[in-house]
């Protein structure tokens, strides 16, 4: 080689590579982008409405009478709107709300999350995951979350997987992280935060449930029989990104 272009090749092989690490990073951040799936604050809705089908990301769809699901004032100070979820002692049927995805995903980490406030008096309020396109009016799920009578947080009916605790009359944060593929058990990190609540717990989804996992497509927010009350969740967000 020409000694005199040996400076120019050693800056041209500089900035060779700086523009394939410049390309490795932008692939290796596009790969870990998350991907909004459903998301809802429910404040383009008035008050005492229910929510409108087309969310901010996704839809909703309202299982229950007239009046079981409807858009509220915060029930605390800090403002913005929550949707309100009611069960009467007269009721024949669940009261809920469907949150539903763009799309069904398929295979990686999900997560979830939502402020909740459950007030002092009220029954047993859920969150449950189910399978994509289900019917609103059809209950059946993978995993599901009870929010109990004192103030724990109990697995697929499980009272054994009890964990944790929740503040009544007051907000707090629920995150779910789900890990699901089609070679490994699917898996969720549960963690609860905020205004006292606390808990944290990873869980297995259990073996008849996995095919259904593999289909994860909605959330539904909701109460049932034999309880009554109300309860109320607002920023309801789910997102993917690719294990």
């Amino acid at each position: 080689m020409n000694t005199n272009m040996f400076p120019l090749f050693i800056t041209m092989r500089r900035k060779i590579n700086l523009i394939v690490i410049s390309c490795l990073a932008i692939i290796f951040l596009a790969s870990c982008k998350s991907e909004t799936l459903f998301q809802s604050n429910f404040d383009p809705t008035a008050v005492n409405q229910p929510p409108a089908a087309a969310q901010t990301v996704g839809t909703v769809g309202i299982d229950g009478p007239a009046g079981a699901v409807v858009v509220v004032a915060s029930p605390v100070t800090t403002g913005g709107k929550f949707v309100k979820i009611t069960r009467n002692p007269n009721a024949t049927s669940v009261s809920g709300l469907q949150c539903n995805f763009t799309r069904q995903a398929g295979a990686g980490q999900y997560n979830f999350s939502a402020t909740m406030f459950i007030p002092t008096g009220s029954g047993l309020a859920t969150i449950q995951f189910e399978q994509f396109g289900q019917p609103v009016s059809t209950l059946t799920n993978f995993l599901h979350l009870d929010f109990t009578q004192d103030n724990k947080i109990r697995l697929d009916d499980n009272d054994a997987t009890k964990f944790g605790s929740f503040p009544r009359d007051q907000v707090f944060i629920v995150q779910v992280t789900l890990n699901i593929n089609a070679t490994t058990t699917p898996t969720a990190h549960i963690v609860l935060a905020g205004a006292g609540a606390s808990g944290v717990v990873d869980y297995d989804i259990l073996p008849p449930f996995r095919g259904m996992a593999q289909q994860f497509g909605a959330v539904r927010l909701w109460m049932g029989f034999p309880w009554t009350g109300s309860f109320d969740a607002t920023t309801i967000l789910v997102t993917r990104r690719n294990n």
